[in-house]
């Protein structure tokens, strides 16, 4: 009997000790960011610093934005950190998403040799893309604003996007902070989109509305977490520059000149909603869309 007793004592503890741990994964949140980008920034700030209990949060790594908005509308990631124009494709094909708040902005630019001096330049050349992205819509309206054409070739990874500049495959590409600084002097931004557009959203923070109902405090928390981080990097110390370099790879001037052409504003406008909403009408010419979503559907309340 002592020996069966024993045995039942083990497979007891295991399977308390297996539900114990099944409890705690259960109670983080799954936060989808795009590594190479400094998109998710007070995101890591806030975790370094620990604005925010790093035991309630998991963070899940992806190279792109396509990737991240395949593992939110999968349920493999409760939020995300990513390209508003994903979160309205994915609201115009039903899934249940809502943006949060728009907190990336100023990111991007045109980027080129020095051969080409203006964006008309680029007039019939090849530009680098990334389908479906805020990178590509951002592209056709200074397309459209400058009447010139030009040949889109499209790549998975903004990765491969460069390496195809370097190899001169396309003759630019649209690209952002910080993979620009990494770029090196031989190639130059012939346009930042915030010339034309102060402050418009890049990134949005997108959340499920399964988590959104169960978990609103915990996304309060991580709002909270967020804005004490964008005043760190508002006001930026040695410190967070130092941090800035460490995660990024960057030296400490590509990490100034990254922080110059970035702003964070964990926040939501009438004005943010309505240029998302005019970004988006040119996916319906490239067919990525049958309607452009209400923003009722796509922003919380």
């Amino acid at each position: 009997m002592r020996p069966c007793f024993v045995v039942m004592l083990i497979m007891l503890s295991g399977l308390l000790l297996w539900s114990c741990s099944k409890s705690i994964n259960e109670k983080q949140i799954r936060i989808g960011i795009i590594k190479p980008s400094i998109d998710h920034l007070p995101l890591s700030i806030a975790m370094e610093k620990q604005y925010l209990d790093v035991t309630q949060l998991k963070i899940v790594n992806f190279t792109s934005g396509w990737e991240v908005q395949e593992a939110l509308t999968a349920g493999k990631i409760d939020l995300a950190i990513m390209p508003f124009t994903y979160a309205w494709t994915a609201v115009s094909k039903g899934y249940k998403l809502k943006t949060v708040s728009c907190l990336e902005r100023e990111t991007d630019g045109i980027v080129a040799s020095p051969e080409f001096k203006k964006v008309t330049d680029l007039s019939n050349h090849k530009i680098g893309l990334l389908r479906a992205s805020s990178l590509e819509t951002l592209m056709q309206d200074t397309a459209k604003r400058n009447k010139f054409s030009y040949e889109a070739v499209y790549f998975r990874t903004p990765i491969e996007m460069i390496a195809a500049l370097k190899a001169q495959k396309v003759d630019a590409i649209v690209c952002y902070v910080p993979l620009i600084q990494k770029m090196g002097v031989d190639y130059q931004v012939l346009h930042w989109f915030s010339e034309t557009y102060p402050s418009h959203p890049c990134c949005d923070l997108v959340a499920t509305d399964a988590i959104l109902k169960t978990r609103p405090t915990a996304i309060n928390k991580i709002q909270k977490g967020l804005n004490l981080a964008i005043k760190d990097i508002n006001e930026p110390s040695e410190a967070t520059f130092k941090l800035i370099e460490r995660l990024f790879g960057l030296d400490a001037l590509q990490a100034v000149e990254a922080l110059r052409h970035t702003r964070f504003d964990n926040s939501i406008s009438q004005q943010d909603k309505q240029f998302e909403q005019f970004m988006m009408q040119s996916f319906l010419s490239n067919d990525y869309l049958q309607s452009i979503p209400a923003m009722t559907d796509v922003f919380v309340k």
